[in-house]
């Protein structure tokens, strides 16, 4: 059973909806947890035999307390699936020294509203200016653009076809998602991109002469159509250029991060900047200090840097403010903190489907940090 079977299970477990076959597989699944597999770091954790029985003992605890829950389910299957949640799908607090809670109250008063998660939604400038907003247009063609049609294919997806015929004049069109908003685009050569919240990319509608140029501002996952004699160069807001000739990569590069990070997944490139160059292997990311202007090469996390694309968060020793820097971009809220914040970095996996409730509930299963949630507005606490 993969994690994300498993995920889907157990939430049918909770609601009461599984069927015999349903419940006794995931009853026979809560001994294979693997730690391993999620970054599980020793030194600053523990070990995991000692962390998993802490917890168990936790839940038993309070279960035993909670007499007013409906939902029969045997202790320690609650357990393991709680365990499961926090451990091997949700969140760990990186601070073993501190007593950890693991079981949150279903109902909040700190939690006036939710706040549903974003989908895919976009607006497409034309070069002469005028805008498609994507949300509310019909599936088809949307406009032309010297002989390239503009098409949009589904529910979040935008094709640029070009007719073959000699273009003399190019013309640029920039697609921009929203807070709360993603979306792809096949672009003129068949290169796909995905684009994430708060983005944008500037981009002819015909790819002519030497380069493919493209400029991006946010974040953004491409895969490049090869072709040798011209080459594809990502140019960010940091007078920085990523040239390939035909891979897999992924850029983050939003204004409010102190460094623009080039995740290389498969093929290669060249990081072109003027106070260097550096090269990538599969596995290897790029990170562009803006402060300083250097260039650091180092292995790269590929699960962590994609995870947006595939639909989750993940979180790898993140402290709380770049994990609400990306949790603000994707629900679109604002977020205040109050408190010492210092010192609690988190690690795990989080679907990015849920409502911001069942996250914001999951980061306090740890009992390391709480929210409060007004409107569009979180604050953090510890």
């Amino acid at each position: 059973m993969t994690r994300e079977e498993y995920n889907a299970l157990y939430e049918k477990y909770l609601s009461g909806n599984c069927t015999s076959k349903e419940r006794e597989a995931i009853e026979n699944y809560q001994d294979s947890i693997d730690l391993d597999r999620h970054h599980w770091i020793k030194d600053q954790m523990g070990e995991q035999e000692v962390v998993k029985e802490t917890i168990h003992s936790e839940l038993l605890s309070s279960i035993a307390r909670q007499k007013r829950r409906q939902i029969r389910i045997r202790t320690w299957y609650a357990a393991a699936a709680v365990i499961l949640l926090i451990l091997s799908s949700g969140l760990y607090f990186n601070n073993l020294k501190k007593k950890t809670t693991v079981i949150a109250k279903t109902e909040s008063p700190r939690f006036k509203n939710d706040v549903l998660p974003g989908d895919n939604r976009a607006i497409l400038t034309l070069d002469d200016g005028s805008q498609i907003n994507l949300d509310d247009a019909q599936n088809g063609v949307l406009a032309s653009e010297d002989n390239t049609d503009i098409r949009k294919t589904g529910s979040g997806q935008l094709e640029y076809s070009a007719s073959g015929k000699l273009i003399e004049t190019v013309k640029y069109n920039t697609l921009s998602t929203p807070m709360g908003g993603q979306y792809q685009l096949s672009l003129p050569d068949g290169s796909r991109v995905w684009l994430n919240s708060g983005s944008s990319i500037r981009f002819p509608t015909a790819f002519i002469g030497k380069e493919r140029v493209v400029e991006l501002k946010g974040e953004a996952y491409f895969d490049i159509t090869k072709n040798k004699k011209m080459p594809f160069i990502v140019r960010t807001n940091n007078s920085m250029d990523i040239k390939v000739l035909g891979t897999q990569f992924n850029v983050m590069a939003y204004d409010d991060e102190k460094s623009i990070n080039t995740t290389l997944v498969e093929g290669s490139v060249q990081i072109l900047k003027e106070s260097g160059t550096a090269f990538l292997e599969p596995g290897q990311a790029a990170i562009l200090n803006k402060g300083t202007g250097k260039i650091k090469v180092s292995e790269a996390d590929i699960d962590e840097a994609v995870a947006w694309k595939n639909g989750y968060f993940m979180f790898s020793n993140e402290n709380i403010e770049s994990i609400m820097r990306k949790v603000s971009r994707w629900y679109n809220i604002d977020v205040d903190y109050q408190g010492n914040l210092s010192n609690k970095d988190f690690v795990g996996t989080i679907s990015r489907d849920k409502n911001i409730s069942e996250l914001l509930k999951m980061l306090e299963l740890t009992g390391a940090i709480h929210f409060k949630v007004d409107g569009r507005r979180v604050t953090v606490m510890p």
